[in-house]
């Protein structure tokens, strides 16, 4: 049988019309679904998983449709194609996606879709108020405006290709049981950097903000920082909530960390929870814990990456702490 995405959370597989769209509903709203063709036939499945603001979804109908959801309740998606093709008409605006370009549609106007019968998508559905808060962190202010993004999204440079690639990663994360993305920890870094990050790798009315011009933020906003990440590097910081308790931007923060520490607030975070690793190993019994638990304990969700860190700063893997 060939794999798909999220197989671990498949929800349904169904030739009848009216379950499958049911079925689809309860995952993101009523819709109406047709089949295109007089004589097609039915053959979907769908595979969900949904967190607390970001649900993932592989969904491929098996024949060619139309789906007319309308206006989308309260949240945004990425709809990213891996194989077959489709037309997205939103408002006043269409475009065609497939493997390379992906669309990105929100709450704010009626969304038709007429999908081939090859297409299998992955979904990322973000919701609006999660989406909207981490927008206002970044840019330190409420927002005057609801967020509208450019509505064709091409992967193969910059940016978007980097989140797609995160997307890919997290989604194959996802479907492995013993995965560093079961913890709690681990899953809300996740659910900020995908939120964050398309906000940063999309066209939007609020990019120009989001690229302006801030001065470094003062070496006692900085000071703040650093207080905060040392005396609570369990927790899941992010570059708003650190902004916010320093009293600065974002941007503010990134540039005064460069300027007063020559780092970045997440490399300075990072550092410092590889060193809370390293005590705790240095300090376990081999028998009591495993690597795995240490590096997840302190928010290292890929195993590989946190040893190839750990080695270059310590010069030593994490199992030769351990152990010695």
């Amino acid at each position: 049988m060939i794999h798909k995405p999220l197989d671990r959370f498949e929800l349904f597989r169904s030739r009848d019309l009216d379950v499958t769209r049911d079925t689809v509903a309860g995952v993101f709203c009523d819709h109406r679904l047709a089949l295109v063709g007089r004589d097609a036939r039915l053959d979907a499945r769908m595979n969900a998983r949904r967190l607390d603001n970001v649900g993932f979804t592989y969904i491929a109908y098996g024949e060619a449709v139309q789906v007319d959801p309308g206006e989308l309740e309260h949240f945004y998606v990425v709809q990213v194609p891996l194989a077959g093709c489709g037309t997205y008409r939103y408002g006043a605006r269409s475009v065609g996606a497939g493997p390379g370009a992906a669309v990105v549609v929100g709450p704010l106007a009626p969304l038709h879709m007429r999908l081939s019968a090859e297409l299998e998508l992955v979904i990322v559905r973000i919701e609006r108020t999660a989406l909207e808060a981490t927008l206002a962190d970044l840019i330190d202010r409420p927002l005057p405006a609801p967020i509208e993004f450019s509505l064709g999204m091409k992967l193969a440079a910059g940016y978007a290709r980097t989140w797609c690639d995160y997307l890919r990663f997290c989604v194959t994360e996802l479907d492995r049981p013993d995965s560093l993305l079961a913890h709690p920890l681990s899953l809300h870094h996740m659910e900020q950097n995908l939120i964050s990050g398309l906000l940063l790798a999309q066209d939007n009315n609020y990019s120009d903000t989001l690229e302006g011009k801030a001065l470094p933020a003062p070496s006692r906003a900085i000071a703040r920082a650093v207080d905060v990440v040392e005396n609570h590097p369990e927790i899941a910081h992010t570059m708003g909530s650190l902004a916010k308790q320093a009293g600065v931007s974002v941007r503010a923060l990134q540039k005064g960390f460069r300027k007063h520490l020559d780092t970045t607030p997440s490399a300075f975070l990072r550092a410092v929870r590889l060193q809370r690793a390293h005590d705790e190993l240095k300090a376990a019994q081999a028998d009591t814990v495993t690597v795995g638990e240490v590096a997840g304990r302190w928010g290292f969700m890929h195993l590989g990456r946190f040893a190839t860190a750990y080695r270059h700063k310590f010069n030593e893997t994490p199992s030769q702490t351990l152990h010695r």
